[in-house]
């Protein structure tokens, strides 16, 4: 008896699912891909770092405990390898206090640079690209942000 019963509430379980089943998935799906865009809009890269543009070029940084992650782009985003390319950044604080670090080589296409101290305000990176300097737009401290201090 038992079987019986539990034959039919599979039966009336997946009767009623089935339709339910693919509305969610639609919606999930819609979901990713809705969050896929916003990140793509809001300026987020492929390392997780935010996003500015910058003449023809892209570049990447995050990172803020004590060192910074940059990275630099062409405008559809492929990732540019980092020789021959030296720069620094500025870090400003409150005031109008500001440090500077040097830029090394992190990878292929990567630098890293060393937070002097980590109350800063934001920082803007510098680079030296065949003999063109760029300087950025200047990037938030994201640890002040995430601590609702900024």
């Amino acid at each position: 008896m038992a079987d019986v019963i539990y034959k039919h509430i599979k039966h009336f379980f997946f009767i009623i699912m089935n339709p339910i089943n693919k509305t969610v998935a639609v919606i999930i799906a819609l979901i990713f891909f809705i969050q896929v865009v916003n990140a793509q809009q809001s300026g987020f890269g492929s390392h997780g770092g935010r996003l500015k543009t910058v003449g023809k070029y892209k570049i990447e940084l995050f990172g803020c405990n004590d060192h910074i992650e940059v990275y630099l782009f062409d405008s559809d985003t492929n990732a540019i390898s980092n020789t021959d390319i030296v720069g620094n950044v500025e870090f400003y604080y409150d005031g109008s206090a500001t440090l500077t670090s040097l830029l090394a080589h992190y990878g292929m296409d990567g630098f890293t640079a060393k937070i002097p101290v980590n109350t800063f305000i934001y920082c803007k990176p510098a680079l030296d690209i065949d003999g063109k300097f760029i300087i950025t737009e200047k990037f938030d401290n994201e640890c002040l942000i995430s601590a609702g201090k900024n």
